[in-house]
């Protein structure tokens, strides 16, 4: 028993004993005493401890508990994804109707603004990591998505490169914390099992995003005379009322939920209590920082999005340009670009299924092969069959369903409110880089083929493929190791310290022996 050190602290009227194992495969790491003060008491297990009731997460009123909280954080954080993919595809939308002519915008310069918003991450990405542990996290991202609707309808005033380089910028510093915060939101509210279906389901606005984008661009083409500013002024618009809105309805936690009785507050905690995960942002934790560090999926999640980014990055800008150069007009490019997107969104649905029956790495796998064939297929088939290289542009745009993984594994895979936060500001980072150099792949030489930047897809869409058996064979291999260990033990008859109401302290998965990674 000497490798475990154990606190206790009281909690109300409940005792809890915090206990600590070395990391399994990080034996370098020193020891860490947990200490939990006044200031850190968790919220949650005061709910609990206040229901004097047996609570059952598979009676009919958890099932009740379930369907409040789906139709209230559901709705929320997909339309709030849809909006952040709709702001940021909105410029290739506006090159179709004239942006490039009216802004007097010369050489690589639109190739540029695609990949200056991804600057913006960079440097807002540090102080909304802070901010996120800081002050209440929906209302933070409510007045933040207030703040980008602004800035998105500016852009109708922008008569030059200067102008909208700088409000490209502004977009992506503010809008930076929207997808850690969802991320967040979804793993306090759902169990494992629920939330590969509860990501997929607000991640799948990266295809109706384009569906929603290619209609509205169409409808305002042709009902106005300020074609591409009135574009920029109805999403600026749609982002502001859903702002306002985020910031009275959002809950980021069940602890928040003033929707919810006390009683159901309780279910929505004890439904979530296998996680072990923790359900509330806790303040700054610099050895959770240290492990996160330590830690080789941080690398691997930078990495997986800088493969996945340089792709997105590039036919986000020119997504509509490669349609076009398939031979059709404006219009048309416009309309078809809807087909990409509902796809896609099916494709949400087809690797989820594929998940449920398999597991995460393999469903991963599975839609990054379906974009592998899709860029071959634009790259090979014969330029007169313009059919055919646009049902290839048609399975590449499945590839990005392949991140659905990657934030399912942090949403179920990383413990610690810190922890999480630097997992989610990795993948924010990586995610950056990749749409930065994106465009640059694009060279207008090459147009409309751009024969570099399809090969450069093919070449990073493998990479993910890679990055993605990686991730599931450090989890198998921890797995197994921890598994072995608990058997070793039963064997010799060592019986470990419990950690009571261990699911709620602020505790990492290095921490948690019991913790078991997803596949």
């Amino acid at each position: 028993m000497s490798d475990i050190k154990k606190a206790e602290v009281s909690m109300g009227d409940v005792e809890v004993g915090v206990g600590y194992n070395r990391p399994i495969g990080f034996a370098d790491l020193a020891h860490h005493k947990i200490k939990l003060d006044d200031a850190r008491r968790s919220n949650a297990l005061k709910i609990l401890a206040e229901q004097r009731i047996v609570i059952d997460v598979a009676s009919p009123a958890a099932k009740k508990v379930l369907r409040r909280i789906d139709m209230r954080i559901m709705p929320l954080v997909l339309g709030l994804y849809t909006l952040q993919l709709l702001d940021k595809n909105s410029l290739s939308y506006a090159a179709l109707m004239g942006i490039k002519e009216d802004t007097r915008l010369t050489g690589n310069q639109y190739d540029w603004l695609g990949s200056i918003v991804y600057f913006g991450y960079l440097f807002g990405e540090i102080p909304a990591a802070f901010l996120m542990q800081r002050v209440p996290m929906a209302k933070y991202l409510g007045v933040m998505s207030v703040l980008w609707g602004t800035v998105v309808t500016l852009h109708a005033a922008c008569h030059n490169f200067g102008g909208l380089a700088a409000v490209r910028f502004l977009l992506g510093s503010i809008e930076v914390c929207t997808t850690p915060a969802i991320l967040y939101v979804t793993s306090s509210w759902y169990s494992h099992s629920e939330q590969v279906t509860r990501v997929a389901i607000w991640y799948s606005a990266s295809g109706w995003a384009q569906v929603f984008g290619g209609f509205f661009s169409w409808a305002i083409n042709h009902a106005t005379g300020f074609k591409w500013e009135s574009l920029f002024i109805f999403y600026g618009g749609l982002t502001f009322v859903t702002g306002v809105i985020i910031f009275f309805l959002l809950a980021a936690s069940p602890v928040d939920a003033s929707w919810l009785s006390d009683n159901e507050k309780a279910i929505a905690l004890e439904r979530v209590r296998a996680n072990k995960t923790g359900s509330e942002m806790w303040s700054f934790n610099w050895y959770q920082l240290k492990e996160s560090l330590c830690d080789p999926r941080l690398y691997l999640i930078f990495l997986l999005m800088v493969s996945t980014g340089l792709p997105n990055g590039g036919l986000t800008a020119f997504g509509p340009t490669i349609i076009s150069g398939f031979g059709f007009d404006d219009n048309t490019t416009t309309l078809l670009s809807m087909a990409p997107g509902a796809c896609a969104a099916l494709g949400t649905v087809l690797v989820t299924v594929v998940i449920k029956c398999t597991n995460r790495t393999i469903g991963g796998i599975f839609i990054i092969v379906l974009g592998c064939v899709g860029v071959i297929m634009m790259l090979t088939i014969p330029e007169n069959a313009n059919a055919a290289r646009y049902g290839g542009y048609i399975l590449t745009m499945q590839y990005p369903n392949a991140i659905l993984v990657v934030l399912a594994f942090i949403t179920s895979g990383v413990g610690g409110s810190t922890k999480k936060l630097a997992f989610g500001a990795s993948y924010q980072l990586g995610y950056a880089v990749g749409n930065i150099c994106g465009p640059q792949t694009f060279r207008a030489d090459e147009a409309p083929h751009y024969y570099t930047a399809k090969f450069t897809m093919l070449a990073f869409l493998v990479c993910t493929a890679i990055l993605l058996a990686s991730m599931g064979i450090i989890h198998w291999h921890w797995n197994r190791k921890r598994d072995r260990q608990d058997a070793l033990d039963a064997q010799r008859q060592i019986v470990r310290e419990s950690v009571i109401n261990e699911e709620f302290a602020d505790l990492t998965d290095f921490q948690l022996r019991s913790f078991r990674y997803p596949l």
